[in-house]
C-alpha cells in the first residue's frame, strides 16, 4: 500500500478503475460473464475463424450498467468478448490467439439501436461456462507500473516519474473495468489497423478470477478499442511465464 502522502504526489498519473461484482445468472440481464449473448436478428453464434465451432462468450457489459463515473467508455451499446475454448484444435496456438486481431476471438460493440435482438443456443460448446450476471462494481485508484512511463506527457510535475520509479506502484491484477493495465508481462497496446494509433485499454480478464479459464500459464487478458475507430476492438493476452 502507497502511504497517502505519495498517493497525493502522484495524483496526476491515478486512474479509476472498477472491478466487477457477480452473482446467480438473472434472466433477461444483459451484463454478465458467460452464458448466453445477445444476437441480431437472424444472426449466428459467433464462431472461430480456425476451428469453425462456436466461441464462448467470456464477457457482455451493457453500458448502462457501467458505473456512472465511467462514462462510457466503449460508447453506447452491449460490449461482447467471444474467446475459442476448444482446445482440442489447438486453436491457441494455431491460431495465435494471444495476438491482436486473432481469428479465435471476437470483441466488438453493438450499438444502442441494435441490441433489440435474442438468445440463442448453439449446437454445442464444450466446457461451458454457468453464466454470472453482473450485480455491481467496486471502485479504485491505479497507478502505472514504470512500463507506462513511455507513455505518459513530459508536463507532470518534476519529480513525479522519479517518485513513480521509487515506490514502483503496481496496477490491480484480476477482473476490471478501465484503470492502467495490470501487464503480466512487458506493456503492449495494439495499434489500430485504420490508423496505426495505439488503441485504449478498455478493461482486463484475469485467469481463475472470475472466469474458470486459464490464459496460457495464468495470464491476463486485455480487451482494447480504437478511439478513432470505435468498431475496431481486440482482445490480446499474456501468459505470467
Amino acid at each position: 500500500m502507497l502511504p497517502e502522502e505519495i498517493k497525493l504526489k502522484l495524483a496526476p498519473l491515478s486512474r479509476s478503475a472498477w472491478r466487477p461484482r457477480v452473482g446467480p445468472a438473472v434472466p433477461g440481464a444483459r451484463s454478465k460473464f458467460g452464458g448466453l449473448p445477445l444476437l441480431r436478428p437472424d444472426e449466428s453464434w459467433p464462431c472461430c475463424g480456425h476451428c469453425h465451432q462456436p466461441m464462448q462468450l467470456f464477457v457482455q457489459l451493457d453500458s448502462g450498467d457501467l458505473p456512472a463515473d465511467a462514462g462510457q467508455p466503449f460508447g453506447d451499446g452491449v460490449l461482447q468478448v467471444f474467446y475459442c475454448t476448444n482446445m482440442e484444435e489447438e486453436c491457441e496456438v494455431l491460431g495465435q490467439a494471444h495476438l491482436p486481431f486473432s481469428e479465435a476471438s471476437m470483441t466488438r460493440v453493438i450499438p444502442r439501436d441494435q441490441t433489440h435482438g435474442f438468445d440463442a443456443l448453439p449446437v454445442t460448446i464444450p466446457d461451458a461456462f454457468p453464466e454470472q450476471s453482473l450485480t455491481g462494481w467496486s471502485r479504485h485508484n491505479d497507478f502505472p507500473d514504470q512500463q507506462e512511463t513511455v507513455a505518459i506527457n513530459d508536463d507532470l510535475p518534476d519529480g513525479t516519474l522519479a517518485l513513480l520509479h521509487a515506490h514502483r506502484p503496481a496496477p490491480r491484477a484480476g477482473d476490471k473495468l478501465l484503470g492502467w493495465p495490470h501487464w503480466v508481462q512487458h506493456a503492449d497496446y495494439p495499434e489500430c489497423p485504420c490508423c496505426q494509433k495505439k488503441m485504449h485499454f478498455v478493461m482486463q480478464l484475469d485467469s481463475t478470477d472470475t472466469l474458470p479459464f486459464w490464459f496460457g500459464d495464468y495470464g491476463c487478458a486485455y480487451v482494447f478499442q480504437c478511439e478513432n475507430h470505435s468498431d475496431v476492438m481486440t482482445m490480446t493476452w499474456s501468459s505470467r511465464t
